[in-house]
């Protein structure tokens, strides 16, 4: 074999060699000077060939998953002919065909057209269209790089269009995303376009006979998601753009988020640039060295690199949105995915093979020189979710999955003091944190936790190690690895366990002390907020329905105690310009005034008034226009809160009495109801139906009834009001309840409003001449200045104190 230096692993397959002796399992790899092959089991190099010694790798006519690699043999001007196979050739031809560039024989010269690219902004810019033997470039005039490009692999269709002399648009797979192109030779390149998508590929372009018009590309340019349902937005942040081919300077972007997808809009116009599912977001890129700066990592392989003010707001409400959508596997980290360490493309499950050979690497080189380079490889071939084939199977010759991970977390509690935290980078620790998520979010790993010997200890010693190394990153990391343990990631998952865990876990009063004194810091000084939002998951599991039943009643209060003991940081976080934020501090805040003792619960409701939260949220649930949309999920968790801190509050009720006139408040009293279309009444309260539900051990008709009536941004907003697991799993969780051979804990009400909060809020925004009650845009103004004037007042003495 001859040598490669300096060659780096680039593109990598799972891939089976057909040869005379037998089948093999291979890793196929394209790096930046050749092509190797490594036995999967020990990463030893099979065989490795330089591109200049390689003449083509085509696939093979006679099978669907074969391909054949054809090279030059070593000093001879022979040519040699492997056989391999792959589910994903289609993908791995289109690779091949972007280092054929520097192959031994050049198959192909490309075919370029003039055109013109219609711009989201409904303007028709000059371009290139490269026809590639396996994908449609679009190419920058003036730099010649390419802007975009479209493998056919990923193409569903190609439509004409009849009323634009010229004009075509290309279909993409999976959202149906158009891309509209003008040229006078646009028969040649469809012509071009098939015949290399079938002759290379073996791929159909659909080319479909029926043309469409100009109007129909622009109701349906965004494909799937042109509805407005997937359009409108529930929080939005501006934002730059940047490390984009398309742009010399970096431009102007409010990235929005609705309930199902990234919307990316021009500020100006507020145009839609791009938009993308929720659901192919794969992991969050947090740059180290420049605190601005973040990339989303898409399971298609692209990354969007933006910046933004508040950078870690916005991907505390990223993990919440996508995670809320269903999708698991989300997670920040500092490094992004090494596609010449995984095995398969993003968007694949790879096969149990697969995990079985990353496990055993790993559990071999535990507390050795290549850990690190093995934790990696581990994350880039694992969900963050957890491993894929992780339950024994049924069956005579079946194979026991669940011992390969027993052994990896076996070896961690014996090289615990190996690990030095010292000479690891920030890097490293990360994603040592990261890859045991991975273990225990697995239904072994996770029972692991209380029942392997030395476990629980050895996962809190390297947890409290990367708290004292005082980084936000692996904070973080280490608090969303302990999440996992609080609630199972897994399906079929046993609450005896989970009680098990959060008994382990809540038990340890001096850690929870450390770890609620950091996020107390950073609450307070109003940084970290995605350490803050870890922590607020990590409460949530303990503190908020439905999971704390789970959590032993000892262990609930003495949480409450050490919480009480630090309302002003939690009263910090309800003026935090993060949505997710607020929303994780309500949900405890609630359980605190609910279930805590009336002590307790006083406490809390006197901080509200010493602290203006109160007057600030009066300010907010008061004047939030209905037109403010993203203001709207505030604005329905300031009312929230607003009634549990004047529940049984005199000195609050009394506030209330110097603000508001009596004939306002006596609607409080009141047993009429509010109009259906009110805010309050359109957005389900979700705790409350997620207790009836766990009451009834059934289906809430309230909440079936209410999923048919709500309009498309309510059914949006109120998604945003409950914590990600609650949107995902509640009613899973209740059938779990109803069957566990467990003791839960029963919920405590023991405060409870009883006034008629969605009325009042109703009626102040009316007007009202009556013998009692004179109230109109006038006296609502002088309230709000009264209000803001107040607000002023407080924080410049505090500032002052």
């Amino acid at each position: 074999m001859m040598a490669l230096p300096d060659n780096e692993d680039r593109v990598c397959f799972y891939v089976t060699k057909h040869s005379w002796k037998g089948r093999y399992k291979r890793i196929f790899s394209f790096g930046t000077s050749g092509v190797t092959t490594y036995n999967p089991e020990s990463l030893e190099i099979t065989n490795r060939w330089p591109y200049t010694d390689i003449a083509s790798i085509r696939r093979a006519t006679d099978n669907g998953e074969k391909f054949k690699i054809t090279v030059k043999k070593d000093k001879t001007r022979k040519i040699d002919t492997m056989n391999f196979s792959t589910e994903h050739r289609s993908e791995l031809i289109t690779t091949a065909f972007k280092y054929s560039h520097l192959f031994l024989e050049k198959t192909h010269e490309n075919q370029r057209y003039e055109a013109q690219k219609q711009h989201w902004s409904g303007i028709l810019l000059p371009t290139v269209l490269d026809v590639t033997p396996a994908s449609l470039n679009q190419i920058d005039v003036a730099t010649h790089d390419v802007l975009a490009s479209y493998a056919y692999k990923d193409i569903e269709a190609i439509f004409d269009l009849n009323d634009v002399p010229g004009g075509f648009i290309v279909t993409m797979k999976v959202t149906g995303r158009m891309h509209m192109f003008v040229t006078p030779r646009r028969e040649e390149i469809k012509r071009k376009l098939e015949e290399y998508s079938q002759l290379y590929l073996a791929v159909d372009v659909k080319l479909q006979n029926k043309p469409v018009t100009i109007q129909y590309f622009h109701e349906n340019r965004l494909g799937k998601y042109s509805d407005d349902e997937y359009a409108t937005s529930t929080v939005e942040f501006t934002v730059l753009k940047t490390d984009t081919p398309r742009h010399q300077d970096s431009p102007p972007r409010l990235l929005c988020l609705s309930q199902t997808c990234i919307i990316e809009r021009d500020p100006e116009s507020y145009h839609v640039v791009t938009c993308r599912p929720l659901v192919t977001v794969m992991s969050l890129i947090r740059d180290e060295q420049n605190p601005r700066q973040f990339k989303i990592e898409y399971e298609d392989g692209s990354l969007r690199t933006y910046q933004g003010a508040n950078r870690d707001s916005i991907l505390a409400t990223l993990i919440d949105c996508v995670r809320g959508e269903g999708n698991k596997n989300v997670h920040v980290k500092m490094k992004e995915t090494s596609r010449g360490k995984r095995l398969g493309p993003l968007h694949s499950h790879l096969e149990a093979e697969v995990e079985a050979a990353h496990l055993k690497l790993l559990r071999d080189s535990i507390g050795k020189k290549n850990m690190a380079d093995a934790v990696e490889r581990f994350n880039c071939n694992v969900p963050y979710s957890g491993l894929l084939h992780s339950v024994t199977q049924d069956g005579l010759f079946k194979d026991n999955r669940e011992r390969p991970i027993l052994e990896v977390l076996q070896a961690i509690v014996r090289c615990k003091e190996s690990f030095d935290f010292d000479t690891f980078c920030d890097e490293e620790i990360e994603a040592l944190y990261q890859c045991i998520r991975r273990l225990v979010a697995s239904k072994i790993g996770f029972q692991a936790f209380t029942q392997q010997p030395g476990l629980r200890e050895s996962l809190g010693l390297l947890v409290v190690r990367g708290l004292n190394k005082d980084s936000e990153a692996l904070t973080y990391a280490a608090v969303d690895m302990l999440c996992a343990l609080m609630h199972p990631m897994h399906d079929d998952y046993d609450l005896k366990q989970e009680q098990h865990n959060k008994s382990s876990l809540l038990g340890n009063v001096n850690f929870l002390n450390s770890l609620l004194d950091k996020w107390s810091n950073y609450a307070l000084s109003g940084s970290g907020a995605l350490v803050v939002c870890a922590v607020l998951d990590f409460l949530t599991f303990a503190l908020c329905h439905p999971y704390s039943e789970t959590t032993e009643g000892r262990n609930f209060d003495s949480l409450l105690e050490l919480m009480t003991k630090r309302g002003r940081a939690l009263f910090k976080h309800f003026q935090h310009p993060c949505l997710t934020i607020v929303k994780g501090a309500s949900l405890i805040m609630r359980a605190i005034i609910e279930e805590g003792e009336s002590e307790v619960a006083s406490h809390m409701q006197e901080l509200a008034l010493s602290e203006s939260a109160l007057l600030r949220h009066l300010l907010i649930a008061f004047f939030t226009s209905k037109t403010d949309k993203p203001r709207l999920g505030q604005c329905r968790i300031s009312r929230q809160l607003i009634s549990l801190w004047l529940a049984n509050n005199d000195n609050g009720n009394l506030l209330m009495q110097k603000l508001l006139p009596g004939g306002l408040l006596a609607f409080l009293d009141s047993t009429d109801t509010a109009p259906a279309d009110d805010l309050d009444n359109n957005i389900r309260d979700n705790l409350k139906l997620a207790q009836d539900h766990a009451n009834k051990n059934q289906r809430n008709p309230q909440l079936l009834a209410l999923e048919k009536q709500l309009k498309i941004f309510e059914k949006h907003l109120e998604s945003t009001l409950v914590h990600w697991g609650a949107r995902i799993g509640i009613d899973k969780r209740q059938d779990k309840f109803k069957m566990a051979p467990v003791t839960l804990r029963k919920s405590r009400q023991k405060v409870k409003s009883t006034h008629n909060w969605a009325l009042f809020f109703y009626k102040f925004n009316q007007d009202h001449f009556l013998p009692n009650l004179i109230w109109n845009h006038k006296t609502r103004d002088e309230l709000k200045t009264a209000l803001d004037k107040e607000i002023k007042s407080f924080d410049a003495n505090r500032e002052i104190s």
